[in-house]
């Protein structure tokens, strides 16, 4: 009797259990309950919550050969620390005096169109020998800290608007570029800028470095021109420079490196489904790899979306890569050969230490975006594996959160952001979603992945790829006031 019973019951408690277990696991990824904690040190201390006040970029920690920084960024203007004697007052120093307080209103938009949006203050710090990290500067814009690999010259790339006298007096037109060659003791505007023509918003530069002095940035290529008889080189929107930004050399290439629309709907398969966005070149992003003295290449990641005819809800996605191969002898760099390949859109590109090249490829069509690994004497893409995702093992998709993706010696880092959609029975009102973020590492590059109990929402600093050690806080400032900058170790 008592067994019937148990039996009939017993399909009543699998669904209970089951259920349970499934608003656990949405429960613990939303909370992101969970993770491991490798190695945990304290880095250092911060003296005001403000100097790790981090924002969606151009924030966290930087460690050198010479010093270890942290960048932190505080938007609305009210909580504005007072600089101790030894720090400096970078707008001062631009400008020849401290910039006057604005209102909101006055100040000038991201695209500087009179569109109000609030004042922001960035703050830089060094850690010293007592586990303190010291205000060492204040600049009163957005800035991106960046350093040369050898850790001797830093430059701080800023929003801040050139002198009134320097923009009347050269054609630039790119925001204010800082250098320091003494720790941050001393600052120098760069009237000449930093890889001005790669882009004249000077914090959204990503230089790539190679090397004790070269560097690279780009923009995008120039696209083809219409009349079938122009052949004149067209610029790659790439830039070397082989002493550390003093000067730069522009490479262009006598073949195009874009495709259009027309391209898309004759590879894709959807023949016409472009057809109404005559000559776009899609989304575009660029990479640039240094392989060795001689050779490098550009990569070009081309995306066209457009709405399914046979589906309004969904999109159709066309991906295309061109690989430019540059190489060089005893002059300056050329293109010798571009080659396309139909399907991968390379979506984020590092490089580790010791020179192994890992990509996010996201392919056409809605499949996951891939872990792929460098062949660099093919140069080819050998597939790791798919992103990690925080409600795994149920079904989801994955993407990179901001640009937060790093490679170590021997550890791979990454902070997602995924989603997961309900079974439709739970929600009849129609499809629901619940996204979660979280921080990840691999120890296999990309093939497997390990949680990291790092807050999946700006908690994450930077990474030491020197040492596998990744910087994080204990929330923002808002939500923490835990004046504590820590460390984990990935073995």
């Amino acid at each position: 009797m008592l067994r019937s019973k148990f039996l009939l019951s017993l399909p009543a408690l699998l669904v209970g259990g089951a259920l349970l277990w499934y608003m656990w696991m949405l429960t613990s990824a939303k909370f992101e309950w969970g993770g491991s904690s490798p190695d945990q040190q304290t880095l250092g201390q911060v003296q005001h919550i403000e100097q790790r006040a981090m924002e969606q970029y151009c924030t966290g920690v930087l460690k050198t050969p010479r010093g270890t920084w942290l960048v932190g960024r505080m938007e609305g203007g009210s909580r504005e620390l007072e600089l101790p004697a030894t720090a400096i007052d970078l707008d001062a120093l631009v400008y020849g005096k401290p910039t006057a307080d604005k209102e909101p209103g006055e100040v000038r938009s991201f695209f500087g169109y009179g569109l109000g949006r609030e004042p922001q203050v960035t703050y830089v710090s060094r850690l010293d020998d007592k586990g303190q990290f010291q205000l060492v500067a204040r600049v009163g814009e957005a800035a991106c800290l960046v350093a040369s690999p050898d850790g001797a010259t830093l430059f701080l790339l800023t929003g801040l608007d050139r002198p009134e006298g320097a923009a009347v007096s050269d054609p630039l037109s790119q925001k204010v570029v800082l250098r320091s060659d003494d720790q941050g003791q001393s600052w120098k505007w760069l009237p000449q800028g930093l890889f001005p023509k790669a882009n004249s918003v000077a914090w959204n530069l990503k230089p790539y470095f190679h090397g004790r002095d070269e560097i690279w940035a780009w923009t995008s290529p120039q696209a083809g021109g219409d009349a079938e008889d122009d052949v004149s080189p067209m610029s790659s929107g790439v830039f070397y420079s082989a002493d550390r930004g003093a000067s730069s050399q522009e490479i262009f290439s006598d073949a195009p490196l874009l495709v259009d629309s027309a391209y898309a709907s004759e590879h894709s398969g959807e023949s016409g489904a472009w057809n109404d966005e005559p000559g776009s070149n899609g989304e575009v992003k660029s990479h640039v790899t240094q392989l060795d003295q001689q050779h490098a290449v550009i990569w070009i990641s081309q995306r066209f979306m457009t709405q399914d005819p046979q589906h309004e809800e969904r999109n159709l996605v066309f991906n295309v890569t061109t690989r430019a191969r540059l190489q060089r002898q005893a002059g300056p760099w050329r293109v010798v050969a571009v080659e396309r390949e139909d399907g991968p859109f390379i979506d984020e590109l590092v490089e580790s230490p010791d020179g192994q090249v890992i990509a996010l490829l996201e392919p056409s069509g809605n499949g996951p975006t891939q872990v792929a690994q460098l062949d660099r004497q093919q140069l080819s893409w050998q597939m790791q594996g798919e992103l990690p995702s925080v409600f795994a093992p149920l079904s989801s998709s994955s993407g990179l959160r901001e640009s937060n993706f790093w490679a170590g010696h021997g550890a791979l880092v990454i902070n997602t952001h995924s989603r997961h959609h309900p079974p439709r029975w739970l929600y009849w009102g129609g499809e629901a979603t619940v996204s979660a973020e979280g921080v990840f590492y691999s120890m296999d590059w990309g093939r497997s992945w390990r949680q990291l109990a790092v807050d999946g929402y700006l908690g994450s600093l930077g990474f030491d790829a020197v040492q596998d050690r990744l910087f994080w806080a204990k929330g923002n400032w808002y939500d923490s006031h835990d004046l504590g900058v820590y460390s984990y170790g990935l073995k």
